[in-house]
């Protein structure tokens, strides 16, 4: 396993951690705060976010971690896909980057109010859509809090064409307020209110958790915040990805089948 200090970053010429010995080197998960990502941790990462499902034994790894700690699953999905796809597991859930936590008590909290987006978000959406519509392969997804724009399945001419574009719209629709952010993502941009991130997620959820050390899963540069938060609390932060990029996460696991292998070690560490 690489030994590296919390926060060191993975190095570029690194192996993937071995799931178990990850699991071993971070247990009792009794004494952890578990935050997953749900796209490229619990689920594969596929051409449209409508066919992301958890893969194999994911389900039922975190329900076995769910009856022995907090658990949370921290997304750019609003909550209610979030609830769609994982069901009934007694997990908190942060959706579009944390603009919204419901916590397994049923209370929730809002970083911002959806309501007072809507008018903003409507036009730019409407923008969006003349841009991209007529483009195959670009897909404009509106969120109670944002909106993003796809273009995994668009060809290489139609991105490097459009994405300036895409970028630059998007860019001038931040000025607040509230003002706004671009984020960037795996064949996405998306807009999202500038003062909310999954770090500030991570640290509603972990103030209801007192005593719990966070350990974050995370795939993309939107999980970068909760990897800081997670270190900043004498966490611990897991890169998942099938080769290492840059990155404050202290450890990597290849994809979320060694995701699930992680999981289930983890759910077998004794107290």
């Amino acid at each position: 396993m690489n030994h590296q200090a919390a926060g060191a970053g993975v190095h570029p010429d690194a192996a993937p951690d071995d799931p178990a010995e990850l699991a071993a080197a971070l247990g009792p998960i009794e004494a952890r705060l578990l935050v997953l990502d749900f796209d490229g941790v619990l689920a594969n990462i596929v051409d449209h976010p409508d066919n992301a499902w958890p893969v194999a034994g994911a389900m039922e790894a975190v329900s076995a971690l769910a009856g022995r700690t907090s658990v949370a699953v921290v997304s750019g999905r609003p909550i209610s896909d979030l609830q769609a796809r994982l069901g009934s597991l007694p997990v908190t859930l942060a959706g579009a980057h944390g603009a919204e936590v419901v916590h397994t008590d049923g209370s929730v909290q809002h970083l911002v109010d959806a309501t007072d987006l809507t008018e903003r978000l409507d036009a730019t959406e409407e923008e969006l859509r003349s841009l991209v519509d007529a483009e195959p392969g670009w897909l404009v997804e509106r969120k109670p809090t944002a909106v993003a724009v796809h273009h995994r399945l668009a060809s290489n001419d139609s991105v490097e064409e459009l994405l300036p574009r895409v970028r630059a719209h998007l860019d001038r629709s931040t000025a607040g307020p509230p003002p706004f952010t671009v984020l960037s993502g795996k064949a996405v941009l998306e807009l999202r209110p500038a003062d909310v991130d999954k770090g500030r997620a991570l640290d509603l959820i972990a103030e209801r958790t007192p005593g719990l050390t966070p350990v974050v899963l995370g795939d993309d540069v939107t999980d970068e915040d909760a990897f800081s938060a997670a270190i900043a609390r004498g966490g611990t932060a897991v890169l998942v990805a099938d080769t290492p990029r840059e990155s404050v996460a202290s450890y990597r696991l290849r994809d979320p089948e060694a995701v699930v292998s992680f999981l289930v070690a983890l759910a077998h560490t004794e107290n």
